[in-house]
């Protein structure tokens, strides 16, 4: 749990247990609102750390960085309380891949995204497409790491996307 003061130190701290190397994230303007431009920077500098802004006009050079990326990290869209779902709501600007190929994926969780439940999510997804008359191309749910069990239940992590997730 972190709070506005000590995200900064909370995502470096994390960024270090997963021992990254190389980072995906979003280009969204709550970063900077969340003073993590700065850590960013600042990890970039003093850890050796590659970090890989998604930017829409670099095509598939993102979807390459994603791939290589040890850590994808986004701010949750929308946030389901009960089952702890991260919801992203995907555009040019904040491209899919950045959750789902990096080995690890990291979600900034603001309280303001936090509903109840799946039924007040479709209910505010609605109301915005109705205000806006269009809605994300693309809306992912994402409740923790990929994983899946085989007939005989062997449980196996990580098999379509990151095999560990971090709210």
């Amino acid at each position: 749990l972190a709070t506005s003061a000590t995200l900064p130190r909370v995502m470096e701290e994390t960024i270090a247990f997963y021992r990254a190397k190389s980072i995906i994230r979003w280009e969204d303007q709550r970063f900077a609102e969340y003073g993590l431009d700065v850590c960013f920077d600042r990890q970039k500098a003093d850890k050796n750390l590659d970090v890989y802004v998604w930017n829409p006009e670099r095509g598939e050079e993102n979807i390459r960085a994603a791939e290589k990326a040890d850590i994808g990290i986004t701010f949750s869209d929308m946030t389901l309380a009960e089952s702890g779902t991260v919801v992203l709501f995907d555009s040019g600007e904040k491209g899919r891949v950045v959750s789902l190929l990096p080995k690890y994926y990291i979600a900034v969780i603001p309280k303001s995204t936090i509903v109840p439940r799946m039924t007040q999510a479709t209910r505010r997804i609605h109301e915005m497409a109705q205000e806006k008359g269009t809605f994300p191309s693309c809306i992912n749910f994402i409740s923790g790491p990929s994983n899946r069990a085989d007939i005989e239940m062997n449980l196996i992590v990580g098999v379509h996307g990151p095999i560990k997730a971090t709210y």
